[in-house]
């Protein structure tokens, strides 16, 4: 015997679904976002600790771009999905990032 589907019961089985992908991506992007973090104060404890050359400056300014460019690309995909999205977080964490991407061979402190 075959079972067909009550319309309604496909619908709650569609929102299930939606709500459960949306979880999933949320959870994964929370990832990412804390994995960027942990990485941005990783290089911070580091760099406070060396005179950084022009050359390692670059690199330091360059890898620095990319994690913003990262945090932006995770903010709107948070956006997106409307799921835990604290715009004031995201700005706090981007301007964290930028004071550390311009270092001037001092000492960050908090």
């Amino acid at each position: 015997m075959i079972h067909y589907p009550h319309p309604h019961n496909e619908e709650h089985h569609n929102r299930n679904i939606n709500e459960w992908w949306a979880y999933e991506t949320n959870k994964y992007l929370q990832d990412r976002l804390r994995n960027l973090v942990v990485r941005a104060n990783w290089n911070k404890r580091i760099i406070c600790r060396i005179h950084l050359s022009e050359n390692d400056l670059e690199i330091h300014q360059n890898r620095f771009d990319r994690f913003i460019s990262q945090l932006e690309n995770i903010a709107r995909q948070l956006k997106s999905i409307g799921k835990q999205y604290n715009p004031s977080r995201i700005e706090t964490i981007k301007k964290s990032l930028y004071i550390i991407r311009n270092y001037e061979n001092k000492k960050i402190s908090r």
